[in-house]
């Protein structure tokens, strides 16, 4: 069995239903991958597309055009986008890193339309699975990884994708509903889930990425890091490798 990005992409998109002439935004969009998915999903819907994050460290790579925009904002605060103004607010693995999640939220419903959509992604970093032979080894850098905080972080929260339905939920602003999808892998290789995953975890002793950079933690040593990957590409060898990572796909209409 093969499984790639592409399975929890889909399961983003048959949540989605946009109308003629939409303006979406995605908040820590990254690289924009989501959003240019979504574009080319809905194609003759998006007439207006926004790509947010707290850097630009991503954007050199991103191949966009008209009608994607790419901002730098901190999304900690005040959102810079007038009331009302999106058809959809996506946002991805964001939420636990956001101290203030009340006044998030509450900014997503002013930034939206009445009845707009928002989709909010996130993976439990604390239920991550990869199969191998070393279990406490690999625990430990799972979880260190889930319960570690990263310097451009206001907060973490291993457990945010089981948090987010309550969280949106509670705050009365939406209806709401949740689902799960699990992304499954049985081959390590590059471009896959399990094995990009494997890669940030190298910056709990210092190892920088495209995404993550590295910091010397004191949680995890090289050495340590080292013969997780050994573990992980055995594993591809034996025909044993496994990967699991559940994502929490939360779907919020706004009531206002």
């Amino acid at each position: 069995m093969k499984v790639n990005k592409s399975s929890l992409n889909e399961a983003i998109y048959e949540l989605i239903d946009l109308p003629d002439n939409a303006a979406i935004v995605d908040l820590g969009c990254r690289n924009a991958g989501y959003l240019n998915g979504i574009i080319k999903e809905f194609p003759s819907k998006v007439t207006k597309a926004i790509g947010v994050d707290v850097t630009d460290r991503n954007f050199v790579t991103i191949p966009y055009s008209t009608p994607v925009e790419l901002k730098i904002m901190n999304c900690a605060g005040k959102l810079d986008f007038p009331d009302n103004t999106f058809d959809l607010v996506l946002t991805k693995d964001l939420l636990e890193c956001i101290s203030d999640k009340a006044t998030f939220i509450s900014e997503i419903n002013r930034i939206l339309k009445p009845g707009g959509m928002v989709i909010c992604v996130h993976a439990d970093f604390d239920s991550v699975v990869y199969n191998g032979d070393n279990q406490d080894l690999i625990t430990k850098c799972i979880h260190s990884y889930a319960i570690t905080k990263q310097g451009w972080m206001d907060d973490l929260d291993g457990w945010m994708g089981r948090r987010i339905h309550g969280v949106f939920n509670n705050s009365g602003l939406f209806e709401s509903s949740i689902c799960v999808h699990n992304v499954i892998e049985t081959e390590y290789k590059q471009g896959m889930f399990g094995y990009e995953f494997s890669k940030n975890i190298g910056w709990l002793f210092g190892e920088s990425t495209d995404w993550v950079e590295g910091e010397n933690t004191g949680v995890l040593t090289k050495d340590e890091y080292d013969e997780f990957i050994n573990e992980l590409i055995e594993a591809d060898k034996s025909g044993t490798y496994l990967y699991s990572k559940p994502y929490y796909i939360y779907k919020g209409i706004c009531k206002k």
